[in-house]
């Protein structure tokens, strides 16, 4: 009777044996993604993949959910305890041992936006967003690379590189890829006065001081009181009561206004834009009025006032499409021969006003 039964089990375990299929080597087909940081979600595809028995990423044993283990797959997050960089990623099942590559990167990196909205070949741009981790590279239009000045893992400074006219900014991280949400404009700058002996009226004796002005042709050019930002910059004070101007052109040969030629812009009203630096020095009812006039157009005056109420140096940018006579028509750009800054006072109290500007320049976007 013992011996009938123990042949009995024995036929059974043969016959087990026997059905039973051998679970061949595994095969790692694909791996997505294929870099990331810790607790992403990849995807490991293949044959033979059932029973993983042990997962490591370089000789580190990590932890998997056996649920997610199938024939053909493996679902699992990236443990936050496995170092950055490269990993050769192993698998171990019943039928063997199977290797695939994975680079655990720090977060990926993402652009708020940038300032300026548009430069100049050579001129800097400062990128705003997170995790700009090395290694990094930027890139204009994601085709011509940007020289990288300074980089912190919230801003970068960049040059503006040759052969660039309008598209978004692209970045390389140690977490990927990413994009600007806008795009970036190539300009062309026209420097009228920067007050240190460029642009196209750096002749600065020669521009026009009107009304009750404190200034002159020998002392509006000034380097201090209020700091400036670069060396000299251009200083009108005094009260309304008189009319304080300052006024000049692209070039001319006497003080007559008339004889002004144009700035040589060639871009449209919607395309061009006036800039210039300006300081209140903590006058702080002070109002700008800009005034552009045309050669051989209106005779009208396009202007626009500005209040300057705030502290320091400040960049004003002005769209030329802003700048309309009394009839509401738009100043065309490509007729400007005269800029022209006026003060006047905020209320009746006469006080002392003051701006200092520097920088003065015409902005064309290609």
């Amino acid at each position: 009777m013992l011996i009938r039964r123990f042949t009995f089990f024995c036929l059974l375990a043969l016959l087990f044996a026997a059905c039973r299929k051998d679970a061949g080597p595994p095969v790692i087909e694909s791996i997505e993604p294929v870099f990331g940081p810790a607790e992403t979600l990849i995807t490991i595809q293949g044959v033979n993949l059932a029973n993983i028995k042990e997962v490591k990423f370089s000789e580190q044993v990590v932890n998997f959910n056996n649920a997610y283990n199938a024939e053909n797959a493996l679902l699992m997050r990236i443990p936050t305890n496995v170092p950055l960089g490269e990993h050769v990623v192993t698998l171990t099942t019943d039928g063997g041992v199977v290797t695939t590559n994975f680079r655990v990167t720090l977060e990926p990196p993402e652009i708020f936006n940038f300032t300026p909205a548009s430069a100049a070949v050579g001129e800097q741009v400062t990128i705003k967003g997170k995790n700009f981790y090395e290694p990094l590279t930027a890139w204009f239009f994601d085709s011509v690379q940007a020289e990288i000045i300074t980089a912190t893992p919230d801003s970068m400074i960049i040059i503006v590189p040759e052969g660039v006219e309008k598209g978004r900014i692209s970045m390389f991280a140690n977490g990927g890829f990413t994009r600007s949400p806008i795009n970036f404009f190539t300009v062309n700058p026209i420097l009228v006065n920067d007050f240190d002996g460029n642009g196209i009226r750096s002749e600065t004796d020669k521009w026009i001081f009107r009304g009750s002005i404190d200034q002159d042709k020998n002392t509006a050019v000034q380097n201090s009181v209020p700091e400036p930002i670069d060396g000299n910059y251009l200083k009108i004070s005094g009260k309304d009561d008189l009319n304080i101007s300052w006024i000049g052109g692209a070039e001319n040969h006497t003080w007559d206004v008339e004889q002004f030629q144009t700035f040589g812009i060639t871009t449209d009203a919607n395309n061009t834009l006036v800039e210039m630096d300006i300081n209140n020095n903590g006058q702080k009812k002070t109002h700008m009025i800009l005034v552009l006039l045309e050669k051989d157009g209106s005779p009208n005056d396009f202007a626009l006032t500005t209040k300057i109420d705030w502290n320091g140096w400040e960049k004003i940018s002005v769209p030329l499409i802003r700048f309309q006579d009394l009839n509401g028509f738009t100043v065309d750009p490509t007729k400007i021969k005269t800029l022209k800054i006026q003060l006047i006072d905020a209320d009746d109290s006469n006080e002392k006003l003051e701006v200092n500007v520097d920088n003065i320049r015409f902005v064309e976007i290609l």
